[in-house]
Protein backbone atom coordinates (compact mmCIF):
# COMPACT_ATOMS: atom_id res chain seq x y z
CA UNK A 1 0.00 0.00 0.00
CA UNK A 2 1.35 3.50 -0.87
CA UNK A 3 2.71 5.58 2.30
CA UNK A 4 -0.16 8.00 1.29
CA UNK A 5 -2.78 5.69 1.27
CA UNK A 6 -1.69 4.03 4.73
CA UNK A 7 -1.94 7.41 6.30
CA UNK A 8 -5.10 8.19 5.26
CA UNK A 9 -6.06 4.72 6.70
CA UNK A 10 -4.56 5.40 9.58
CA UNK A 11 -6.02 9.16 9.78
CA UNK A 12 -9.21 7.58 9.20
CA UNK A 13 -9.03 4.92 12.00
CA UNK A 14 -7.91 7.77 14.30
CA UNK A 15 -10.86 9.68 13.60
CA UNK A 16 -13.50 6.81 14.04
CA UNK A 17 -11.84 5.85 17.33
CA UNK A 18 -12.29 9.65 18.50
CA UNK A 19 -16.00 9.47 17.14
CA UNK A 20 -16.31 6.64 18.93
CA UNK A 21 -15.58 7.51 22.19
CA UNK A 22 -17.02 10.75 22.22
CA UNK A 23 -20.30 8.90 21.67
CA UNK A 24 -19.64 6.56 24.64
CA UNK A 25 -19.14 9.00 26.76
CA UNK A 26 -22.31 10.86 25.33
CA UNK A 27 -24.31 7.94 25.35
CA UNK A 28 -23.24 6.87 29.07
CA UNK A 29 -23.54 10.58 30.07
CA UNK A 30 -27.19 10.38 28.81
CA UNK A 31 -27.78 6.62 30.37
CA UNK A 32 -26.42 7.66 33.71
CA UNK A 33 -27.45 10.91 34.90
CA UNK A 34 -30.21 11.44 36.90
CA UNK A 35 -31.94 14.09 38.54
CA UNK A 36 -33.82 14.92 41.75
CA UNK A 37 -35.07 17.36 44.37
CA UNK A 38 -33.39 18.39 47.66
CA UNK A 39 -36.51 20.00 50.18
CA UNK A 40 -37.83 19.19 53.84
CA UNK A 41 -41.16 20.07 53.18
CA UNK A 42 -43.29 16.66 52.35
CA UNK A 43 -46.48 18.92 51.16
CA UNK A 44 -43.89 18.56 47.58
CA UNK A 45 -45.07 15.23 47.42
CA UNK A 46 -49.07 15.93 46.48
CA UNK A 47 -48.12 18.62 44.61
CA UNK A 48 -48.87 18.33 40.66
CA UNK A 49 -46.12 20.80 39.90
CA UNK A 50 -43.51 17.95 41.46
CA UNK A 51 -45.45 14.46 40.70
CA UNK A 52 -45.34 15.88 37.03
CA UNK A 53 -41.76 16.21 36.82
CA UNK A 54 -42.15 12.34 37.88
CA UNK A 55 -38.48 12.41 39.44
CA UNK A 56 -37.74 9.43 41.75
CA UNK A 57 -35.08 10.74 44.33
CA UNK A 58 -34.94 13.11 46.97
CA UNK A 59 -32.04 14.52 49.25
CA UNK A 60 -33.21 15.43 53.22
CA UNK A 61 -31.15 16.71 55.39
CA UNK A 62 -30.96 16.43 59.16
CA UNK A 63 -29.24 16.53 62.09
CA UNK A 64 -26.72 13.91 62.88
CA UNK A 65 -28.56 13.29 66.34
CA UNK A 66 -31.83 12.99 65.00
CA UNK A 67 -33.00 9.59 65.82
CA UNK A 68 -31.71 9.28 69.24
CA UNK A 69 -34.58 11.31 70.94
CA UNK A 70 -38.09 12.56 70.50
CA UNK A 71 -37.43 16.06 69.12
CA UNK A 72 -39.43 18.50 66.58
CA UNK A 73 -36.22 16.86 64.17
CA UNK A 74 -37.12 13.45 64.45
CA UNK A 75 -41.11 14.01 64.05
CA UNK A 76 -39.89 15.74 60.89
CA UNK A 77 -38.09 13.17 59.62
CA UNK A 78 -40.59 10.61 60.50
CA UNK A 79 -43.13 12.35 58.34
CA UNK A 80 -41.12 13.14 55.55
CA UNK A 81 -38.99 9.75 55.16
CA UNK A 82 -42.48 8.11 55.88
CA UNK A 83 -43.74 9.81 53.02
CA UNK A 84 -41.02 9.06 50.56
CA UNK A 85 -40.56 5.47 51.81
CA UNK A 86 -41.21 2.80 48.81
CA UNK A 87 -41.95 6.05 46.19
CA UNK A 88 -38.46 7.83 46.20
CA UNK A 89 -34.90 6.49 46.76
CA UNK A 90 -34.07 9.52 49.79
CA UNK A 91 -30.45 10.40 50.54
CA UNK A 92 -29.99 11.92 53.90
CA UNK A 93 -27.49 13.95 54.59
CA UNK A 94 -26.31 14.50 57.70
CA UNK A 95 -25.55 17.75 59.72
CA UNK A 96 -24.92 19.99 62.85
CA UNK A 97 -27.40 19.78 65.47
CA UNK A 98 -27.38 23.43 66.37
CA UNK A 99 -30.02 25.39 68.87
CA UNK A 100 -28.87 28.55 67.57
CA UNK A 101 -29.58 29.53 63.71
CA UNK A 102 -26.12 31.27 63.27
CA UNK A 103 -24.07 29.10 65.49
CA UNK A 104 -23.44 25.73 64.54
CA UNK A 105 -23.55 23.07 67.09
CA UNK A 106 -20.26 21.30 68.71
CA UNK A 107 -18.97 18.22 66.60
CA UNK A 108 -19.55 15.02 67.80
CA UNK A 109 -17.38 12.28 68.83
CA UNK A 110 -16.52 9.44 66.50
CA UNK A 111 -18.83 7.05 69.25
CA UNK A 112 -21.31 9.49 69.61
CA UNK A 113 -21.85 10.34 65.61
CA UNK A 114 -21.90 6.15 65.72
CA UNK A 115 -24.67 5.74 67.77
CA UNK A 116 -26.83 8.53 66.71
CA UNK A 117 -26.16 7.17 63.04
CA UNK A 118 -26.92 3.00 64.04
CA UNK A 119 -29.95 4.52 65.52
CA UNK A 120 -31.10 6.56 62.27
CA UNK A 121 -30.18 3.32 60.17
CA UNK A 122 -32.79 0.94 62.62
CA UNK A 123 -35.44 3.57 62.61
CA UNK A 124 -35.32 4.04 58.39
CA UNK A 125 -34.06 1.24 57.51
CA UNK A 126 -35.66 1.98 54.00
CA UNK A 127 -33.35 4.52 53.46
CA UNK A 128 -30.14 3.36 52.01
CA UNK A 129 -28.12 6.13 50.71
CA UNK A 130 -25.93 8.22 52.74
CA UNK A 131 -24.04 11.96 53.43
CA UNK A 132 -21.93 11.59 56.72
CA UNK A 133 -21.75 15.56 56.80
CA UNK A 134 -23.55 18.36 54.76
CA UNK A 135 -20.95 21.00 53.42
CA UNK A 136 -18.26 19.61 55.59
CA UNK A 137 -15.91 22.07 54.43
CA UNK A 138 -17.70 25.16 55.62
CA UNK A 139 -17.82 26.92 58.63
CA UNK A 140 -21.44 26.73 59.39
CA UNK A 141 -20.96 23.40 59.97
CA UNK A 142 -18.18 22.67 63.26
CA UNK A 143 -15.96 20.31 60.78
CA UNK A 144 -14.93 22.98 58.53
CA UNK A 145 -11.09 23.05 59.01
CA UNK A 146 -11.46 19.33 60.17
CA UNK A 147 -11.40 16.87 57.23
CA UNK A 148 -10.06 14.40 59.89
CA UNK A 149 -13.11 13.80 61.60
CA UNK A 150 -14.87 14.29 58.39
CA UNK A 151 -13.15 10.99 57.18
CA UNK A 152 -13.78 9.83 60.92
CA UNK A 153 -17.51 9.89 60.21
CA UNK A 154 -17.37 8.07 56.80
CA UNK A 155 -15.66 5.50 57.97
CA UNK A 156 -18.07 5.06 60.87
CA UNK A 157 -21.35 5.39 58.82
CA UNK A 158 -19.99 3.22 56.57
CA UNK A 159 -19.91 0.61 59.18
CA UNK A 160 -23.24 1.51 60.46
CA UNK A 161 -24.66 0.18 56.90
CA UNK A 162 -21.86 -1.92 55.04
CA UNK A 163 -24.86 -2.37 52.51
CA UNK A 164 -25.83 1.33 51.65
CA UNK A 165 -24.35 3.61 49.69
CA UNK A 166 -21.79 6.71 51.17
CA UNK A 167 -20.99 9.59 49.80
CA UNK A 168 -17.23 10.80 51.01
CA UNK A 169 -17.45 13.88 51.82
CA UNK A 170 -19.87 17.01 50.71
CA UNK A 171 -18.51 20.15 49.79
CA UNK A 172 -19.37 23.67 48.77
CA UNK A 173 -17.32 24.96 45.69
CA UNK A 174 -17.10 28.80 47.18
CA UNK A 175 -13.85 28.40 48.26
CA UNK A 176 -12.25 26.34 45.74
CA UNK A 177 -9.14 26.29 46.44
CA UNK A 178 -10.02 25.54 50.09
CA UNK A 179 -12.29 23.07 49.30
CA UNK A 180 -9.43 21.04 47.23
CA UNK A 181 -7.54 21.46 50.17
CA UNK A 182 -9.97 19.53 52.40
CA UNK A 183 -10.44 17.22 50.12
CA UNK A 184 -7.24 16.22 49.73
CA UNK A 185 -6.31 16.08 53.60
CA UNK A 186 -9.61 13.95 53.39
CA UNK A 187 -8.30 11.72 51.13
CA UNK A 188 -4.91 11.52 53.47
CA UNK A 189 -7.00 10.82 56.74
CA UNK A 190 -9.13 8.21 55.35
CA UNK A 191 -6.56 5.90 53.99
CA UNK A 192 -7.03 2.93 51.28
CA UNK A 193 -9.14 2.14 49.36
CA UNK A 194 -9.73 5.79 48.41
CA UNK A 195 -13.20 6.18 47.86
CA UNK A 196 -15.06 6.67 44.70
CA UNK A 197 -18.04 9.01 45.19
CA UNK A 198 -18.22 12.27 46.39
CA UNK A 199 -20.15 15.04 46.37
CA UNK A 200 -20.31 18.52 45.30
CA UNK A 201 -22.44 21.78 46.38
CA UNK A 202 -21.62 24.16 42.82
CA UNK A 203 -23.54 27.32 44.26
CA UNK A 204 -21.23 29.54 42.98
CA UNK A 205 -20.34 28.28 40.00
CA UNK A 206 -23.94 27.92 38.98
CA UNK A 207 -24.84 31.30 39.74
CA UNK A 208 -21.48 33.29 38.68
CA UNK A 209 -21.35 31.52 35.79
CA UNK A 210 -17.98 29.95 35.99
CA UNK A 211 -16.78 26.39 35.81
CA UNK A 212 -13.67 26.49 38.07
CA UNK A 213 -15.32 24.80 41.30
CA UNK A 214 -16.19 22.00 39.18
CA UNK A 215 -13.16 21.07 37.61
CA UNK A 216 -11.66 21.75 40.53
CA UNK A 217 -13.42 18.99 42.56
CA UNK A 218 -12.96 16.45 39.19
CA UNK A 219 -9.51 16.80 39.23
CA UNK A 220 -9.26 16.15 42.90
CA UNK A 221 -11.15 13.17 43.51
CA UNK A 222 -11.65 9.94 42.11
CA UNK A 223 -14.64 8.22 40.68
CA UNK A 224 -18.21 9.43 40.60
CA UNK A 225 -19.36 13.24 41.59
CA UNK A 226 -22.93 13.60 42.59
CA UNK A 227 -24.15 17.67 42.54
CA UNK A 228 -25.95 16.76 45.64
CA UNK A 229 -27.36 20.65 46.08
CA UNK A 230 -27.47 23.42 43.55
CA UNK A 231 -29.83 25.74 42.02
CA UNK A 232 -29.75 29.31 40.40
CA UNK A 233 -30.87 32.20 42.80
CA UNK A 234 -33.93 34.17 42.69
CA UNK A 235 -32.24 36.22 45.90
CA UNK A 236 -29.83 36.18 48.24
CA UNK A 237 -29.09 38.98 50.53
CA UNK A 238 -27.64 41.90 48.76
CA UNK A 239 -25.02 39.68 46.56
CA UNK A 240 -28.39 38.42 45.20
CA UNK A 241 -31.00 40.67 44.35
CA UNK A 242 -34.43 39.31 42.84
CA UNK A 243 -34.34 38.42 39.43
CA UNK A 244 -36.27 35.72 37.50
CA UNK A 245 -34.18 36.59 34.41
CA UNK A 246 -30.90 36.09 36.17
CA UNK A 247 -31.86 32.61 38.08
CA UNK A 248 -33.43 31.35 34.96
CA UNK A 249 -29.84 32.05 33.48
CA UNK A 250 -28.42 30.41 36.39
CA UNK A 251 -30.20 26.97 36.34
CA UNK A 252 -29.32 26.63 32.39
CA UNK A 253 -25.66 27.09 33.43
CA UNK A 254 -26.22 24.51 36.29
CA UNK A 255 -26.99 22.27 33.40
CA UNK A 256 -24.29 22.93 31.77
CA UNK A 257 -21.95 22.03 34.74
CA UNK A 258 -24.11 18.74 34.88
CA UNK A 259 -23.25 17.81 31.67
CA UNK A 260 -19.70 18.89 31.34
CA UNK A 261 -18.58 15.13 32.48
CA UNK A 262 -19.95 11.61 32.31
CA UNK A 263 -18.40 11.43 36.00
CA UNK A 264 -21.03 13.52 37.16
CA UNK A 265 -24.08 11.42 37.20
CA UNK A 266 -26.66 12.53 39.95
CA UNK A 267 -27.58 16.20 40.42
CA UNK A 268 -30.55 17.46 43.33
CA UNK A 269 -32.03 20.90 42.86
CA UNK A 270 -32.66 22.73 45.71
CA UNK A 271 -34.99 24.23 46.58
CA UNK A 272 -38.45 22.97 45.12
CA UNK A 273 -40.76 25.96 46.58
CA UNK A 274 -39.35 29.34 46.99
CA UNK A 275 -39.33 32.36 50.08
CA UNK A 276 -36.92 33.33 52.47
CA UNK A 277 -33.93 34.81 52.61
CA UNK A 278 -31.84 32.05 50.51
CA UNK A 279 -34.54 31.78 47.47
CA UNK A 280 -33.66 29.64 45.00
CA UNK A 281 -36.99 28.09 44.58
CA UNK A 282 -38.81 26.86 41.50
CA UNK A 283 -42.17 28.62 42.66
CA UNK A 284 -42.98 31.61 43.89
CA UNK A 285 -44.11 31.47 47.71
CA UNK A 286 -47.64 31.31 46.16
CA UNK A 287 -46.95 27.99 44.58
CA UNK A 288 -47.01 29.49 40.92
CA UNK A 289 -43.92 28.40 39.17
CA UNK A 290 -41.56 30.70 38.13
CA UNK A 291 -39.82 31.16 34.53
CA UNK A 292 -36.68 28.76 36.03
CA UNK A 293 -39.10 25.90 36.57
CA UNK A 294 -40.19 25.22 33.05
CA UNK A 295 -36.23 25.65 32.50
CA UNK A 296 -35.47 22.61 34.43
CA UNK A 297 -38.78 20.96 33.95
CA UNK A 298 -37.68 20.59 30.13
CA UNK A 299 -34.51 19.56 30.73
CA UNK A 300 -35.21 16.42 33.16
CA UNK A 301 -38.06 15.56 30.58
CA UNK A 302 -35.17 15.61 27.77
CA UNK A 303 -33.50 13.00 30.24
CA UNK A 304 -36.01 10.25 29.97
Amino acid sequence: MPAVSRSRVLLATLLAALAATLATASGAHAVRLSVGMGNEDPSMFTDPLFTSLKLRRVRYVTPWNTALSATPARASADTFLGAARGRYDVLVSFATASTQPTRPGPAPSSTAYGRAVRAFVARYPWVRTYSPWDEANTCSEPICRRPRAAAAYYRTLRAACPRCTVIAAEVLDTDYRGMRSYLQRFIAAVGRPTPRLWALHPYTDANRFRTIGTRTMLATVPGTVWMTEVGGLYSYGRSFPPSTSRQTRAVRWMIRLATSSPRIQRLSYYSFDGGGTFDAGLLWPSGATRPAYGVFARWVRSLR
